[in-house]
């Protein structure tokens, strides 16, 4: 018993120099607005984003951090990210304006950590676009320098401008959902279900209304008004002649006596139609051994 307690004893007390010593970890100076303390921004980049960060300090007091280390040493990159930005004080102390746009080369971790000024700007699904739309594919073939300055212009628009994201920008189903792909298979295979309802009744309203609530919900997906509006009208009037479509052919074949099951009936999509030729056998030619086949 008295082993256990110091085993326990001693790998709580190793656990903890642990987590104090990432904690305690001195962070090198900044060398600038950019960082590269990785060295994968070529000359050139570098200049152009330390100028451009400079004009933008100078015109909005907004400070961006650009900082790409090799590893994160077994710390987590938000830990990492939070600590530095206090340790250097990034931003304007009355007002909170910094961003730290930091790049863990050898771990494949990139985060953008806003300060408190700048949140109602630079929201969290902001940040996510931007390293999404405009940093990841980048990084995805190296190219470390690029996606650091398309990142950096994209985090600048948003700072000039100024402006909070619009309900149709930033809404909960584009958080709940996040890629549009997954959006519209949801609604694919809702629709599927739907389907046998909408044959079974003489209303199309079902059609009419479940088609304007798909559209709302891909519009607010894709974060666009036009789309929201576009696509609420256009399901919407799609889902009445789709309801309409199969009502009709579950009414023909219900009273040509037809099976009216989704198999039978195509899906509902399949009418009916009845013909009687009269045919009472051929006549009693023969053969004469000509014509031709083909094979594939």
């Amino acid at each position: 018993m008295r082993r256990l307690v110091l085993t326990s004893l001693t790998v709580a007390a190793l656990l903890l120099g642990g987590t104090v010593a990432v904690w305690a970890q001195p962070f090198p100076p900044p060398q600038g607005f950019v960082s590269d303390f990785a060295g994968v921004i070529d000359a050139d980049t570098r200049s152009a984003l330390e100028n451009r960060l400079t004009i933008l300090s100078q015109e909005t007091g907004a400070e961006i951090a650009v900082v790409t280390i090799a590893s994160l040493e077994g710390d987590t990159i938000e830990n990492y990210a939070v600590r530095l930005f206090e340790a250097w004080g990034i931003g304007q102390a009355d007002a909170d304006n910094g961003v730290l746009f930091i790049t863990a080369v050898a771990d494949h971790k990139v985060r953008i950590e806003v300060g408190y000024g700048l949140e109602p700007i630079i929201t969290d699904g902001r940040a996510g676009r931007i390293l999404d739309d405009y940093v990841l594919p980048s990084f995805r073939v190296d190219d470390y320098a690029a996606g650091i300055a398309d990142g950096v212009a994209a985090l600048e628009e948003l700072i000039r401008a100024g402006t909070p994201p619009s309900l149709i920008e930033e809404n909960p189903i584009r958080d709940i959902f996040g890629e549009i792909e997954s959006v519209i298979f949801g609604i694919g295979f809702i629709t599927m279900y739907l389907l046998a309802f909408m044959a079974r009744t003489r209303s199309i309203w079902l059609g009419g209304i479940w088609g304007a609530i798909a559209g709302v919900v891909i519009g607010l997906a894709t974060g666009n008004i036009w789309a929201l509006v576009g696509l609420t009208i256009g399901l919407a009037v799609s889902g009445l002649f789709l309801d309409a479509l199969l009502s009709r052919n579950y009414q023909t074949r219900s009273s040509n006596g037809l099976p009216t099951s989704w198999s039978s009936s195509g899906g509902g999509f399949r009418s009916s139609s009845s013909h009687s030729s009269g045919f009472g056998g051929f006549s009693g030619g023969s053969s004469g051994g000509g014509g031709a086949s083909r094979g594939w």
